[in-house]
């Protein structure tokens, strides 16, 4: 067993211990009546923020590896195969939703970003999140996410069940999302306020496009880097075999 998957997972689980500590105690030095109105809606959507979402998941899956791992290490009995389960909920977790989410929430929030900060993450809030965990949320995803591509091999399922379960966790979004805009007569993100409806839902149609494209751009790194080691394994029986 490798001690780079280790590694990773064991500063995964630490980071987002830390951040998320620090994280939840945003604004809790001010009176909520004190605190801008743009961070007030901000925060009152907390919860139904796609970068959100995409956090917990990942420390989710960081901290079920690491459990995975100790299995691995202490040799326990296997009990109805139960190491075996879990590493295919893991992988399947990974392949179809952590991959193709992480790289979307990170290109996205930043393309917006670079365009008009205002639509997407709106200048006064740097004066209640720090700018470290702003990288947080939206850079240091995708590099935990690449590394663990790099140094675990996942079992990735079929393409068509990879879409299945990417779609069906992209509209359970659109269902809350939607249904904060029923609810509140608002939308999410302020990008949508710029918007018609009908034109807002084309956008969201777009965007639900674009993430099913990153699960396509996944699985190509995931064959490249990993068929790569493949021949490197199979170069290297030969020559035993020899």
């Amino acid at each position: 067993m490798s001690v780079y998957p280790i590694l990773l997972h064991t500063g995964a689980c630490l980071w987002y211990v830390f951040f998320w500590n620090n994280f939840l105690t945003n604004g809790s030095g001010q009176k909520e009546s004190d605190w801008d109105p743009k961070y007030r809606d901000i925060h009152e959507m907390g919860t139904r923020y796609l970068t959100n979402w995409n956090l917990a998941i990942q420390a989710l899956f960081f901290g079920g590896c690491l459990f995975h791992d100790l299995m691995k290490i202490l040799n326990g009995p296997n009990w109805l195969k139960l190491g075996s389960k879990f590493q295919t909920i893991l992988s399947l977790s990974f392949s179809s939703i952590l991959l193709p989410l992480g790289i979307f929430v990170c290109v996205s929030f930043w393309v917006m970003y670079t365009y008009d900060r205002e639509i997407v993450y709106p200048k006064v809030v740097d004066s209640y999140i720090p700018f470290w965990q702003n990288h947080g949320m939206h850079t240091i995803i995708l590099p935990l996410t690449l590394a663990e591509l790099f140094t675990t091999r996942h079992n990735f399922p079929s393409v068509t069940a990879s879409l299945v379960i990417l779609s069906g966790f992209s509209i359970c979004y659109a269902l809350v999302f939607l249904g904060t805009y029923a609810e509140k007569g608002r939308w999410v993100y302020p990008l949508f306020d710029l918007f018609s409806l009908p034109i807002s839902l084309g956008i969201m149609i777009v965007f639900l496009f674009i993430i099913l494209s990153f699960l396509f751009v996944g699985i190509f790194i995931q064959n490249m880097y990993w068929g790569k080691e493949e021949k490197k394994r199979y170069r290297k029986l030969l020559k035993k075999s020899s």
